[in-house]
């Protein structure tokens, strides 16, 4: 009852204010098609019908076949909505008249029918859908109400009645889910995870219909079923689409939906185009093809206008006609040339027609002036990613050569104030519409993506590399060794050194985050070069048994200039295309193969790349993007944009940044006058951290009625806290905290961070098994999530000690993110942590440290913040210098440099009598039960004073010497 209520019963109310007829069905069984009905709206719309046409038109509409609900879906959303789909004549003699089922251009010679509780014949039982919205007899859309305590994105019934009844969803052209709180919308045969919101603002006209504040279920009805929107999503937005061989029926979201209908009111209204931005991953292809679809309508009235849609690139000019033959459009024509392009302009109108915009450059600076190709005005010229190619004089040289078309440029991200003037001079006006990442992440259409730093800086060892560029180039001219350092700058990220460190980085990174998932990642890299280099790291990681995973470098080639080990390393330009496309396939058995013969795996981990794949490659499988190339302005967020796209267990997208890209990306946003702030790209991992940390709170928070410790009395907690959950509001609601705590648990992980939630994590996980439904079972994404918080604490465990412990501090890669990072930790307790742990082991490396920080932050006069940022970076320098001051010092290993420190200032040969002191106690040293042996410990001194006495240093230092290798060894 309380569906009926909430959802069924309002929902039945706005369309009776929508002037549709209603009809209580009272669970009656009723056929599929309302016969009596469509024959008088036929009868109505064509009046011209005599009883023998009407009698085959009805046969024709109830018996379409086809080997499939989709097949059988799409001939009859042909037969309802093309002029061409069905012709008779109305007498013997007379020419064919089109036949129309809806009359799309007159709403009122139209039959609209909202039926609740409707009963169809089904194969297991009988199926009663909540709602069915009729148009002419016929079941055009069926939507199932619910309370709004049910999670809608998860309807059963929908996919039950599918199946159960079939006939009823061969007319179908929108299947709803609403429960007052919310709305839903999708296709036949499409999983629920790809139906979409309508997080349209209220319009006027709706609130004026209700009187009242419309709720999220009333602007889903409004925006889809108010009659002219209705008829004009059937006609024009309705689209089916073959990928990898199977069709999938598509419905446009609602931004696609008032992008077209702005662009095409601009046009008619004021026969201008102008600019649409809407952000990566939204659909900009489908879109154009929505767009064109209307163009090309009758009712538009723009006489059949040619098409041109344009792109900055072969490949996505490939790509874009691929997508409109994908959905079937006609005539679609790729001109390889100007001359060809002129040509396909000379004939008759209504061609769809691609191309590249530099073609226009390469023809004007050909004949050396601007040629006139088409001075027809309905030419409507689409373009993709306008922000790189539409400025300067490419730009004029096409507006040249079709002066009177209309252009209409797609951007998927914001235009730069240097250049927006121009471009919106260009068009006149504003953006015709905007659909900002931030509403795109909101709507679920793609992914947060979240920046890490922390891994990124490495350091040169300068004093020795100054030191062999003086001793390589010190007799060159200074001009010379100018230019040479300016080289060097670029080349130094692709030192052997620093790149095996960041492969290394990445392979333990991944393992702990994207590949528990089963994601993949791509390495950006500063040039091909560096692309190589890091094969190689990768391959030499594998030999050692450190890393299992497979790798792939996709890049161009120079044949005239490559070296071999470029082909050796490199895939061929033979196989770039498959390894790009295996890429998208999930890990498995490579050798299993679908029926038709395809790959259905591929276990390529990383894909090292350098300029391709950064614009126009979605691949939903690619999670974490390790960045180690300068990238700005739309380049960068072009590139950081491949990791937002959906897919099942896939929360948020990663760029980890080796190189420094964090100034950069803020200068990018900020060039954008305000139309993005940086929050709204890119969600930062510590305000994810803050979610973590609320969410929680409110989970403990939720259960303070239960007076038993959770920690103390994990027992007779969860028995009360299962008491506590018996209401099922009261369960319900704990379930959607659970879920919002696991989510930010799984974004979150494997940062330390996220460990010290790890007992509530199963305790609550637990308890919500405890107390769920019989339908709810946990799931293998759980599983995942359980492994990956105890894999994650033993490592965070691991982590917390190398700021407590003795330890080899010289992996600061580790911690480096906590170091400046305000909270928990003062980053003045964690330098004098990691002095304290030098102490002991190497005094002289601690007694540097401490006299840094003592310079740094006593004396300095900057800013704090800075300040400490300064602090860290030049303790790494001093703590690179110590790691291998023991080989510049012609030692073995860095235990020796404890004997070294104590006797560099009484002799000028310490390497050597250091040296001979551990080679004459190397038998104690190996054996450290021995070593506390206070008569061990008087022989070694012994042995050891001969020693000191032939290098002419005192033999009572001998004392000291054993003591502290005594110290340091056992």
């Amino acid at each position: 009852m309380s569906e009926y209520l909430q959802s069924e019963l309002p929902a039945i109310e706005l369309f009776k204010k929508l002037k549709y007829d209603y009809l209580d069905a009272k669970g009656e069984m009723y056929e599929v098609v309302l016969e009596d009905r469509l024959i008088n709206s036929l009868k109505r719309i064509n009046p011209w019908l005599n009883e023998n046409n009407l009698q085959k038109i009805i046969r024709k509409i109830l018996a379409v076949s086809g080997s499939s609900l989709m097949e059988i879906n799409s001939q009859i959303h042909k037969l309802i909505t093309r002029a061409d789909a069905l012709s008779l004549k109305p007498t013997t003699d007379a020419k064919p008249r089109t036949v129309k089922f809806i009359d799309y251009e007159n709403l009122q010679n139209n039959e609209y029918l909202i039926v609740n509780q409707m009963k169809f014949k089904g194969e297991r039982a009988n199926s009663i859908p909540d709602l069915v919205v009729f148009i002419n007899g016929l079941p055009l859309a069926v939507i199932e109400a619910k309370n709004q305590k049910v999670d809608i994105s998860d309807i059963a019934d929908l996919d039950y009645y599918q199946a159960n009844s079939v006939k009823l969803f061969y007319y179908n052209q929108i299947i709803g889910a609403i429960n007052r709180i919310s709305g839903l919308y999708g296709t036949i045969e499409a999983d629920m995870k790809f139906y979409s919101k309508y997080n349209e603002v209220a319009s006027d006209e709706l609130i004026k219909l209700l009187e009242n504040e419309p709720t999220p279920q009333d602007i889903l009805i409004y925006n889809l079923f108010e009659k002219r929107k209705f008829l004009d999503i059937i006609k024009y937005f309705v689209i089916f689409e073959v990928v990898e061989g199977r069709t999938i029926k598509k419905l446009p979201r609602y931004q696609q939906l008032r992008a077209v209908n702005k662009i095409v009111d601009r046009l008619k209204n004021e026969n201008r185009g102008g600019v649409v931005w809407h952000t990566q991953g939204s659909g900009k292809s489908i879109t154009m093809i929505y767009l064109a679809t209307k163009l090309r309508a009758a009712t538009s009235g723009f006489d059949n206008p040619t098409i041109l849609v344009l792109t900055d690139r072969t490949d996505l000019d490939n790509q874009i006609r691929s997508t409109f033959n994908r959905v079937g459009f006609s005539n679609v024509h790729q001109a390889n040339s100007i001359s060809h392009l002129k040509t396909l302009l000379k004939d008759s109108y209504g061609k769809t027609l691609t191309s590249t915009i530099q073609k226009f450059q390469e023809r004007a600076e050909e004949k050396k002036e601007v040629e006139v190709l088409s001075e027809k005005e309905n030419i409507f010229v689409l373009i993709d990613e306008a922000h790189r190619s539409q400025y300067g004089l490419t730009a004029s040289y096409m507006r040249q050569s079709l002066p009177n078309a209309k252009f209409i440029a797609f951007t998927g991200t914001p235009i730069d104030k240097e250049n927006k003037s121009t471009l919106h001079e260009f068009y006149g006006g504003d953006y015709i519409d905007k659909y900002t990442i931030k509403q795109s992440v909101a709507d679920g259409n793609t992914l947060p993506i979240l920046y890490e730093t922390g891994l990124s800086k490495f350091f040169i060892e300068k004093e020795l590399l100054d030191a062999e560029f003086a001793k390589s180039f010190g007799n060159e001219s200074a001009k010379k060794q100018a230019i040479l350092k300016t080289k060097a700058t670029s080349l130094d990220k692709n030192a052997t050194r620093r790149v095996q460190e960041i492969a290394k980085s990445i392979v333990e990174h991944y393992k702990n985050k994207s590949y528990l998932d089963g994601f993949k990642a791509m390495i950006v890299c500063h040039n091909r070069y560096q692309a190589i280099a890091y094969k190689k790291a990768f391959n030499k990681l594998a030999e050692q048994g450190v890393n299992n995973f497979q790798s792939k470098v996709i890049m161009s080639f120079d044949t005239k200039k490559d070296p071999q080990e470029f082909y050796d390393l490199a895939s061929s330009q033979a196989d770039t295309k498959k390894a790009i496309e295996d890429f998208k396939l999930p890990f498995g058995d490579e050798n299993d193969k679908s029926r038709g013969g395809k790959r259905q795996f591929d276990n390529t981990a990383f894909l090292i790349v350098s300029d391709m794949l950064l614009t126009g490659y979605d691949a939903p499988i690619l999670q974490t993007l390790y960045v180690d190339k300068i990238l700005r302005e739309h380049n960068l967020l072009q590139a950081i944009a491949r990791v937002n796209r959906t897919r099942k267990g896939k929360n948020a997208g990663y760029v980890v940044d080796f190189v420094g890209i964090t100034k950069y990306l803020v200068d990018a946003l900020e060039i954008f006058s305000g139309d993005l702030k940086p929050c709204e790209v890119m969600a930062d991992i510590e305000s994810e951290k803050t979610t973590l940390e609320n969410r929680h709170t409110k989970m403990v928070d939720y259960f303070k009625s239960v007076k038993k410790n959770r920690e103390n009395e994990r027992d007779d907690f969860i028995l009360q806290a299962i008491k506590h959950l018996k209401p099922q509001d009261i369960k319900d609601k704990f379930k959607e905290l659970v879920s919002d705590f696991n989510k930010s648990m799984n974004i979150v992980l494997p940062d330390p961070f996220a460990s010290r939630y790890d007992y509530d994590f199963k305790l609550f996980n637990e308890i919500k098994m405890m107390v769920r439904d019989s339908k709810e079972k946990i799931t293998r994404e759980d599983s995942k999530k359980l492994q990956m918080i105890l894999d994650e604490h033993l490592r965070a465990n691991g982590i917390e000690y190398l700021l407590k412990a003795p330890i080899d501090i010289t992996d600061y890669r580790q911690f480096q993110a906590e170091l400046t990072r305000e909270g928990k930790h003062n980053p003045l307790d964690k330098a004098k942590a990691i002095i304290k742990a030098n102490e002991e082991k190497n005094p002289a490396l601690a007694l540097e440290l401490s006299e840094l920080l003592e310079r740094k932050l006593i004396d300095a006069k900057v800013d704090r913040k800075q300040a400490v940022i300064d602090l860290f970076n030049d303790m790494q320098v001093i703590i690179n210098r110590h790691k291998n001051r023991h080989s510049n010092s012609g030692l073995s290993d860095e235990k020796q440099l404890v004997v070294y420190d104590l006797v560099k200032k009484l002799s000028d040969e310490a390497t050597e009598l250091t040296l001979e002191i551990f080679d004459t106690l190397d038998e104690w040293l190996n054996k450290k039960a021995i070593l506390t042996q206070s008569d061990a410990q008087k022989e070694m001194r012994n042995s050891i004073k001969p020693i000191l006495a032939k290098y002419k240093v005192d033999k009572k230092l001998s004392k000291d010497i054993v003591a502290k290798l005594v110290e340091t060894n056992v």
